[in-house]
């Protein structure tokens, strides 16, 4: 995972849920907007290094009509970010057409942007970005084929399936989806870079359990599968509130990295 990667991936999970609005779904006569403030904290080497977040989250969630539109914009100390995805209803769940992101830290800069052609079953990536310590180039650009019959979301969907219900759990209570990302080997480093990168389709899992000593959902996502940074056995942890959009989330990364984020309500 790149310089930027490391933030820009839990960011990217996270800052999501923020986007949509109450559970369960029901019809809605025109689309939805709103915006949502949030703050981010980042300390990386025990922080040696801090970061400080703050942005504004727009969207635009018309459900009879079966589309979206989002948009999340920060600009901090060293830090700025832009992430925006938009989509539709496929099969009755939410499915991405256009995810881009774009990351700058401490003057170094990443983008990435996923095209979803369902009429064709093809997915395009593209990615470019920085090793963190030895500022090494990694980029990616790929195509790849939409297995039949199978689902693939990007951040901003699976929070929208999840909070309007259309994401099942499975009998073990969990809820698993696919996303795309840049393939990497199981034991990549923070450095380590290779010649070509791929996209590939991973699964996704997350799992809810209800909180004992406040009743509150929460959820653990292991980013081991896309982060050479996360940690085995230590997942991140995200805090519902009542309306199941996040209220918390925080988590620990190797080399003494740590991120949180704090929802501060409609801006």
């Amino acid at each position: 995972m790149d310089r930027r990667q490391f933030l820009t991936l839990p960011l990217k999970l996270f800052l999501a849920p923020l986007l949509v609005n109450t559970a369960p779904w029901r019809a809605h006569a025109g689309p939805e907007t709103r915006r949502t403030a949030y703050d981010v904290d980042v300390g990386v080497l025990w922080d040696a290094m801090t970061f400080h977040l703050p942005g504004a989250l727009e969207e635009a969630v018309d459900r009879a009509a079966g589309r979206y539109e989002i948009k999340a914009v920060g600009q901090g100390s060293k830090i700025q970010n832009r992430v925006e995805s938009r989509g539709m209803l496929v099969d009755g769940r939410w499915a991405p057409l256009e995810a881009t992101s774009w990351f700058l830290v401490a003057g170094r800069e990443t983008r990435s942007q996923t095209l979803y052609d369902y009429d064709r079953r093809r997915i395009e990536y593209h990615f470019k970005g920085e090793t963190f310590f030895l500022r090494r180039l990694r980029v990616a650009d790929d195509v790849l084929t939409i297995p039949p019959g199978l689902h693939v979301d990007d951040v901003i969907t699976t929070v929208l399936n999840y909070t309007d219900g259309r994401w099942p759990p499975q009998p073990d209570g969990s809820y698993q989806t696919h996303v795309v990302r840049r393939q990497r080997p199981e034991k990549e480093g923070p450095d380590d870079v290779s010649q070509a990168y791929r996209a590939e389709i991973v699964p996704l899992a997350m799992k809810v359990a209800s909180e004992p000593e406040t009743g509150k959902a929460a959820a653990s996502l292991d980013l081991t599968r896309f982060s050479s940074w996360a940690k085995e056995r230590q997942p991140a942890r995200v805090i519902f509130g009542p309306d199941r959009r996040p209220e918390s989330i925080t988590a620990s990364l190797i080399l003494g990295t740590s991120i949180t984020i704090r929802f501060r309500g409609q801006a």
